[in-house]
């Protein structure tokens, strides 16, 4: 009847763990993304908040909190750029190995 060879619990849990290889890869591929956005905010708000010390400790106009969100800015959009590359590059990697 049952082939002895062919176990029912072996075929269920090795199809269910290939399935949730690539559950949990998009997962992790959809937090990268959203991390992406969350450095480039971070670094914004480090670059004004340093500026903005760097302005009530110099008492000075908002120059340096100006400089210094311009650089937060540029810095974030560098970092997300580099993330976002990164997991582009990934899905090539994985787009050539099923050819």
């Amino acid at each position: 009847m049952t082939d002895p060879h062919n176990k029912p619990d072996q075929t269920a849990r090795s199809s269910v763990a290939r399935g949730s290889g690539s559950y949990w890869q998009s997962r992790f591929r959809g937090l990268l993304l959203v991390g992406a956005g969350n450095m480039f905010a971070a670094s914004v708000i480090a670059g004004l908040a340093i500026g903005f010390a760097l302005d009530s400790w110099l008492e000075t106009t908002p120059v340096f909190m100006l400089v210094f969100g311009v650089l937060g800015v540029v810095g974030g959009m560098r970092n997300a750029q580099k993330s976002l590359l990164a997991v582009g590059r990934d899905d090539q990697d994985r787009g050539s190995d099923r050819s």
